[in-house]
């Protein structure tokens, strides 16, 4: 705990010390936290913290865009973004990495962002699952609890996120369901 208390009061003096020299060379602490944040040969904290300063979304997405840039330099990008057109971008971008595309996943507040990945069987499952438990549309988890095209798991999630006693009952006496499915939903009746 120390080594951290004292790694971040390193990092806050750096980047004091640097604001000091920047001023005096006429730049703007934005600009300065800026210059940080982009560069490369600086300490990931360092980084970080010039990060929580800076307000210009475009370094925020230049950041996350770089696929060379340290994971957690990224992550915290990310958190930072608040365009949410951009979010649905990357939560959408097949090319990014799972944890990146989750994390958008997390900032995005477009319902139909989430139906349009859990409706695309070519999307990754850990994306596709994440994306189902950020669905509230009741009546779209019916229809996928009650879908048999389909997978056992996708239904299942849906299953645990459907609130309607009828969805239950009606995929437990259907005997053409799978089984696995029948079971879960007999759990789910009250």
């Amino acid at each position: 705990m120390y080594k951290l208390f004292f790694a971040l009061i390193c990092s806050y003096l750096m980047c004091a010390a640097i604001m000091t020299v920047s001023a005096q060379e006429g730049r703007t602490d934005d600009t300065v936290f800026k210059e940080i944040a982009l560069n490369e040969k600086e300490d990931t904290e360092i980084r970080i913290f010039a990060l929580t300063r800076v307000t210009d979304q475009s370094v925020f997405k230049e950041i996350v865009l770089d696929d060379k840039v340290e994971r957690d330099i990224r992550n915290f990008a990310l958190t930072r973004v608040t365009d949410q057109n951009w979010l649905k971008q990357i939560a959408l971008n097949s090319q990014e990495t799972t944890e990146i595309r989750i994390l958008a996943l997390t900032r995005v507040t477009d319902q139909n962002v989430f139906k349009e990945i859990v409706s695309d069987d070519k999307v990754e499952r850990d994306i596709r699952n994440f994306s189902l438990t950020r669905v509230t549309d009741q009546n779209w988890l019916k229809q996928i609890a009650l879908n048999e095209k389909e997978t056992n798991e996708i239904r299942i999630l849906a299953l645990t996120r459907v609130t309607d006693q009828n969805v239950f009952k009606e995929i437990a006496l259907d005997n053409k369901i799978d089984a696995e499915i029948r079971k879960f939903a007999m759990t789910r009746i009250k």
